[in-house]
């Protein structure tokens, strides 16, 4: 598995982990050591950069907490 996809999950599963990324979303992805291009990715809510990043065929769908970036 990722390093991008084992945070995604992490995300979705620590309540606390949600709560620090609604606060400082790119700074919680640098301090799990997620790359420039996945975390650019994260915040555009780019889906189809996403799955080529996760490496999983098989990839169905994270939910991407809107930043008001759109």
């Amino acid at each position: 598995m990722s390093k991008l996809t084992d945070f995604l999950k992490k995300l979705g599963e620590d309540a606390t982990l949600l709560d620090a990324y609604k606060k400082d979303p790119e700074g919680v992805m640098r301090q799990h050591g997620l790359t420039d291009e996945e975390i650019a990715a994260i915040m555009a809510g780019d889906m189809q950069k996403l799955k080529g990043l996760t490496g999983d065929g098989n990839y169905q769908m994270f939910v991407i907490i809107n930043h008001g970036n759109n």
